[in-house]
């Protein structure tokens, strides 16, 4: 027969985590970090096109595939610069007071935006065929 010793609060005493949870554990840690790769990679593949809308009217669509640089104006009077190159879209200069659309970056997969909320310009990169 087992003995259990309980400490002075009826607690029991031994290990924290038995061996299955950890096995467990490490299970599903590899089955999130594969799906999460198999979406990075596969279903979120680099985009052919990005939208260009200025106060919810799309204005041009732009091929990542080529090198350009071009100003867009955007809602009373602001503009922003748009840089394309080496197949990602990115902000490079705009009017705007706080440069979030500068300091968001280059982007190239499908679903992700820069938004500039002053100029009212927002950015989507879309699926080729979409």
């Amino acid at each position: 027969m087992k003995q259990i010793h309980r400490d002075h609060e009826g607690r029991t005493s031994g290990p924290l985590y038995k061996k299955q949870d950890l096995i467990l554990l490490a299970a599903v840690l590899a089955v999130s970090c594969l799906l999460f790769f198999f979406w990075r990679l596969v279903l979120s593949a680099p985009a052919a096109r990005a939208n260009v809308s200025v106060d919810g009217q799309t204005v041009l669509q732009l091929d990542l595939s080529e090198d350009r640089v071009l100003t867009v104006d955007g809602w009373n009077g602001g503009t922003n610069t748009i840089t394309v190159k080496d197949g990602a879209v990115s902000v490079t200069e705009a009017s705007c007071p706080d440069h979030v659309c500068i300091r968001t970056g280059a982007i190239s997969r499908a679903g992700e935006t820069i938004v500039c909320l002053p100029n009212r310009l927002v950015i989507t990169v879309i699926q080729d065929g979409g």
